[in-house]
């Protein structure tokens, strides 16, 4: 078995969550709401940003001429944060939304700033064998949303056909399959404390997706005190 595959059977539980999540049943089935979907876009705004600091920083540790830093000069190139920030505006705005994605963690939701500072504390303190190991369950996307909605009728706004389709494309595809080759190659050289820090950092990188996802289906961005996440004010949304 390879470790990509043990790691997805030791987080069986947590892999379910997210990959089962009931945001996104709901997309599959019809019944997701526009502002449940509208929070997940406004709310990922600062995601973007920290994902692709994550990755510069991936970068800047990487051997020379890796063919993960390939991959992941790509992603920065063609999908920077300015054009997926633009497309992610047009979804919110084509659902009648105001279009107010911002790119501060300062906007976010509490889950969703627990998750990019998990990103960016790897990226900081980690090699680059955890940088990419971080980044790999939100790549997850292309199996999850990706490949799952591939020539699949979409219920609902075509906003909804248009945000799948992002998760199809080479560049992205290509970057988590160089994720998931940078996690084999590391744990397979790696003594057992390292193969365990690892597997904490892909565990934990999946416990906080389920967690954004929790957060947009219950449209939860209230901060202590009364502080609210750009979302949460877009959408009308407090928690429930």
């Amino acid at each position: 078995m390879s470790f990509v595959d043990e790691f997805r059977e030791r987080s069986a539980d947590v892999w379910r969550a997210y990959r089962e999540h009931p945001w996104i049943e709901a997309l599959a089935a019809g019944t997701l709401r526009p502002d449940q979907f509208v929070f997940f876009q406004i709310d990922d705004g600062s995601h973007v940003t920290e994902f692709n600091r994550a990755i510069a920083l991936g970068i800047a540790k990487a051997p020379v001429g890796h063919p993960w830093a390939a991959c992941a000069a790509d992603v920065l190139a063609n999908m920077s944060t300015v054009a997926e920030l633009d497309e992610k505006r047009a979804l919110v705005e084509d659902l009648g939304f105001p279009a107010a994605v911002g790119r501060d963690r300062w906007t976010a939701s509490p889950a969703r700033e627990g998750y990019v500072n998990h990103l960016v504390r790897v990226g900081l303190e980690g090699t680059f064998a955890h940088i990419a190991t971080s980044l790999y369950p939100c790549s997850l996307f292309t199996e999850v949303i990706g490949t799952r909605f591939r020539d699949v009728s979409i219920p609902g706004p075509e906003a909804y056909r248009r945000w799948a389709d992002m998760y199809t494309r080479r560049t992205r595809t290509r970057m988590c399959a160089a994720h998931a080759a940078v996690l084999e190659d590391a744990a397979a050289s790696g003594n057992a404390a390292e193969v365990e820090t690892l597997y904490q950092i892909y565990k934990r990188s999946l416990e906080h997706q389920v967690r954004v996802f929790d957060a947009a289906w219950t449209l939860d961005g209230v901060w202590p005190g009364g502080g609210r996440a750009r979302a949460a004010d877009v959408v009308g949304g407090g928690g429930r």
